[in-house]
Formats: C-alpha cells, sequence, structure tokens
C-alpha cells in the first residue's frame, strides 16, 4: 500500500481533531424505508447521539475495539448528566424510549468546546499532553499505539514495525487509543524513564484485560445504551485528559499510587495508558496519525461491586477468555449471574430481570499470552426475565450433559487404543489416543444444539422437551464423531475388534447420563 504523502510546510496551520465535527465512528444505520438492508455510514460524535435510535450496531473490526466505544457513549452520557437517577428510572428510561439526541446538545454546547479534541494543544482528548517535548525524536510509527501490531510493547528482539510510516486514520487511532487504556497489556513499555520518571516505563493490565466483559444488546444504539447505563446520582468525572485537571499519577514516585473511581463516568474513561498521538494532513487534505508515543497510565484501587456492574463469576474468579475453550461453554456462568443474592445489590443482570422482554448478552474478552495479542474473543446469548429460571436451569444441565458426553468419547477412544495397542509406551499413549479422538472437533458439533436450546428456551419451550431434544443431538453428534474416525481402523482382526469395543462403551457410558430423550427417538450409533 502507498504511504501517504505528509505536508511539511515550515508553518503549517492549526490541526484540529474535534470528535463532535469528526466522521470518527462507523455505523451501521437504517434509512426511513426500513425494507432495505442497513448501510454503513460514518458519523460524527454528535451525529452518534443524534441517530442512535436508527443506528442498528457500531462496526469495528475488532470486539474489543466495538466495546469501548460503547464506552465512550456511556461515559459521556454521564458527563453530559444525561442518564437515570434510580433503578426505577433506569427502567422507565428503557421501557419508554428516552431519547439520548439530549447528549448531543449538551456536547455541542461551549462547555465542552476543546476538550474532544484530539489535537488540542494542552489538553488532548484521552492523551497526555505531558509527552509533547519527547515526541520529535522518540514519536514512533502508528504501530506502536495497535495491540495486536505492537505485540509486547517493547519488542526487545525486534521493533522494525515499529518504524512503519504508514499512517492510521483518525477513525482507527480514537478506537485503538481506547483499547489500549481499557485492555492494555502489562509490562515493559517502549519508553524512557527520563521523560516522566521511573515509573513510566512500566504498564499495568489494564482495567478490563483480565476478565470478560458483558454488554446487554438491544433493538438499537440508543436502546443498548440505555441498557447499560448504571442509575447513579453520582456519575463521577470524565476524564477528558492526563491534564485537565485532576491530579494524576506522578512517575517520579516509587511508591504505589493508586485512585479511586468515582462514578461511572470516571470508570468509563480511566486513562490506562500515557498515549499522546501527532496528527498531520496528508496531500491530498486527509487528517491522520502518523507518530505516537505510549507509556504507563493511571492505577486504581480495587473495584467495589458498585463498578463492576458486568462482572460474571466462574466459581470463586472472574470468568476470563482462554484461547482452549469458546465462551459459550462458560454459558452457565452468564445465566447465574442473575441467581438473586442478598449480598450483590442492584446490578446490569438484576435491573435487567425487571424489563418484560428479550435482550442479547454481548461477551468480549482478550486472549493474550506473555504480553502479546493472541485473539478476541466474543459470542452472544439470548436472555428473557419471564425465562430466566428455566435458561439458568437447562444451561447448567446441558453443558453437564456436553461434559459427560465429551467424557465419554474419550473413554471410548482409549478403548480402541488400547485394544489396537495394548503394548504401546506411557510415553507413546497421548500420541496414539489424538488419532482415535475428535477432540475440539467434538465441541465444535455440540455447539449448534446448545444455541438451538438457548433460543427456544428464551422463546418460552417447554424446559424437558427442548433440553430432550438437544441431548438426542448431541449424543448423535458424538456417534457420528466417533465413527469418522473409528473408520479408519483396519476392518479386519483387531481394527474391528477395537471399533466395536469403542462404540460399546460409548453406548455403555452415555446410557448412564439422567438428561432425558425425546420420546421415540433413539440416537443412531
Amino acid at each position: 500500500m502507498r504511504t501517504p504523502e505528509l505536508s511539511l510546510n515550515d508553518t503549517p496551520a492549526p490541526i484540529y481533531a474535534d470528535l463532535r465535527g469528526l466522521r470518527c465512528i462507523t455505523a451501521l444505520t437504517i434509512g426511513p424505508d426500513q425494507r432495505k438492508p442497513p448501510a454503513v455510514e460514518k458519523l460524527t460524535l454528535l451525529e452518534v447521539f443524534q441517530n442512535a435510535e436508527r443506528i442498528t450496531s457500531l462496526v469495528h473490526p475488532t470486539p474489543g475495539g466495538r466495546l469501548v466505544l460503547h464506552q465512550l457513549l456511556l461515559g459521556l452520557c454521564y458527563a453530559t448528566g444525561v442518564h437515570p437517577r434510580t433503578p426505577r428510572q433506569w427502567r422507565t428510561w428503557v421501557t419508554e424510549g428516552r431519547s439520548l439526541a439530549e447528549v448531543a446538545e449538551r456536547l455541542a454546547t461551549p462547555e465542552f468546546d476543546g476538550r474532544l479534541d484530539l489535537a488540542h494543544p494542552e489538553q488532548p482528548f484521552g492523551q497526555n499532553a505531558a509527552l509533547a517535548p519527547f515526541m520529535e525524536q522518540h514519536g514512533y510509527g502508528t504501530a506502536q499505539l495497535e495491540m495486536h501490531r505492537a505485540a509486547d510493547y517493547n519488542q526487545l528482539f525486534d521493533h522494525k514495525h515499529l518504524y512503519d510510516p504508514q499512517p492510521l486514520s483518525v477513525e482507527d487511532a480514537l478506537a485503538a487509543m481506547l483499547v489500549e487504556h481499557a485492555y492494555g497489556l502489562g509490562g515493559r513499555m517502549r519508553a524512557k524513564t527520563n521523560w516522566l520518571g521511573p515509573a513510566f516505563t512500566y504498564g499495568s493490565v489494564g482495567r478490563l484485560g483480565s476478565r470478560i466483559s458483558v454488554l446487554a444488546i438491544g433493538t438499537n444504539l440508543a436502546d443498548t445504551l440505555r441498557l447499560n447505563l448504571t442509575p447513579t446520582d453520582t456519575p463521577g468525572t470524565f476524564n477528558f485528559s492526563w491534564t485537565d485537571g485532576k491530579t494524576r499519577r506522578d512517575f517520579r514516585s516509587t511508591a504505589r499510587q493508586a485512585r479511586t473511581v468515582d462514578g461511572p463516568a470516571d470508570l468509563c474513561s480511566v486513562l490506562g495508558r500515557s498515549v499522546l498521538m501527532r496528527p498531520a494532513t496528508t496531500s491530498d487534505g486527509r487528517l491522520v496519525i502518523d507518530r505516537v508515543l505510549v507509556g504507563a497510565g493511571e492505577l486504581l484501587d480495587p473495584l467495589p461491586p458498585t463498578h463492576q456492574q458486568d462482572a460474571v463469576m466462574r466459581g470463586d474468579w472472574p470468568w476470563q477468555a482462554r484461547a482452549e475453550r469458546a465462551l459459550w461453554r462458560d454459558a452457565n456462568a452468564i445465566y447465574a449471574a442473575f441467581t438473586p443474592r442478598s449480598d450483590k445489590g442492584t446490578d446490569l443482570y438484576s435491573r435487567l430481570l425487571t424489563i418484560g422482554r428479550r435482550v442479547d448478552l454481548w461477551a468480549v474478552g482478550l486472549i493474550a499470552r506473555q504480553r502479546d495479542v493472541t485473539a478476541w474473543i466474543s459470542d452472544t446469548f439470548p436472555f428473557a426475565p419471564d425465562h430466566e429460571l428455566t435458561l439458568r436451569t437447562a444451561s447448567s444441565q446441558a453443558l453437564a450433559c456436553a461434559e459427560a458426553t465429551a467424557k465419554a468419547v474419550r473413554s471410548a477412544a482409549s478403548v480402541a487404543r488400547d485394544t489396537l495397542y495394548p503394548r504401546a509406551r506411557p510415553e507413546e499413549r497421548t500420541r496414539l489416543l489424538q488419532h482415535l479422538h475428535p477432540g475440539t472437533q467434538l465441541w465444535a458439533r455440540f455447539e449448534a444444539p446448545f444455541r438451538t436450546l438457548m433460543d427456544d428456551l428464551t422463546a418460552g419451550a417447554p424446559h424437558e422437551h427442548a433440553l430432550a431434544t438437544y441431548t438426542a443431538a448431541v449424543t448423535q453428534a458424538a456417534h457420528q464423531a466417533l465413527a469418522e474416525r473409528l473408520r479408519a481402523l483396519p476392518q479386519t482382526g483387531t481394527g474391528l475388534e477395537a471399533a466395536v469395543r469403542a462404540q460399546a462403551r460409548l453406548e455403555r457410558d452415555l446410557a448412564k447420563r439422567t438428561h432425558p430423550m425425546p420420546q421415540g427417538r433413539t440416537p443412531a450409533p
């Protein structure tokens, strides 16, 4: 790709990058003719709030990028005072569809002039202007801002890509910066101690980097924002810039300087990194970001439950993304979050129980190993308040059934292996089993029946019948998956014996499950 030519005038004109008038967010919108499919539009921040009722969803290549854009919009609702104060008012806002166009009206007032400008010389939005003296000599290419390209930030083994001159569009740079603030990987930063202090070179894990985040998805963007606005009388202060007047961390101190979040506006805009972006204009007049600096940011005290409205626990620990386990396999954890508890107080899940319609729960997580981004992971789960207990119970039953079935298939594959290779050495047994066991392909076959089960129950299908249908589908998938592996065995002698024994073991183990089968149906071997 050709690198755009940047203008290098001796006396360049001031650059303005006010998000209120800059097309910085991509969205799917529905026009007056609702028979037509949604159109992709680039909108300014004000236009997003003005048209929130006809925006079906925000658009970004990564789930994390899309999530942090929602967080930005939620934070600005609090910053402008457009948010419910009590759970009862929240329910009214959700059921009556309270307009959020007022957010745009307030953002357009002089109070917010210069506060949402990415290129402001003293208070650049989301950035730390104290890095400005070091930009000319030390500024890197924009790869340093994009987590999937920057890897472990430091890149001691190879950092040629950090000098890539390809600039970022303002839209991409905004999302990348917000992702850094929320999901930044912990570890050594590519920064110098003599810039702002010794502590500036080591970044902490971002506030969302260690757990799965959940967003309730409504019928349109406005509905989604209303669903996820936490009712409060104390919204706190929005972090427009590192130099916006709030007392910030002193990187020269060796003592830990964590601060307490003062409300949801603060939480949605925590500056998890010190970032500075250099704006420039291309020869064709486009505004881009061509250089960046990134260092450590704010440290937070442990968040109380009131500031973890969407948190889901898996056992005693927050639900975390894992490369080897798809999110749907832990769906029972998200439905368990709706369990009434006297010590929990109000949260997203307790509020969703009070509305009489379906919503979708969108879960997002980041998988990173050794400070290197592996993948984003996301999934959507249906929820209907009228069927909360059924969904909670059935999800646990269904996943327990899948686990038991997977265990039965593994046991059957082990029988086939031991019949074929009775004298295999211990170090060979695992490798031999891999040839006979479906592995992750088995769980992939279980996914569609599970989703059908959850959709049917959300729509009001009878619990026992839906679960029995699911069990039959999982059982059939297990038989088919094992049979496909056994077909590769020799069709004579020991090969046939191994197949027969494996299938018999599978039948026996599957019969031990307690989940019902539909009457009149028998799974095919």
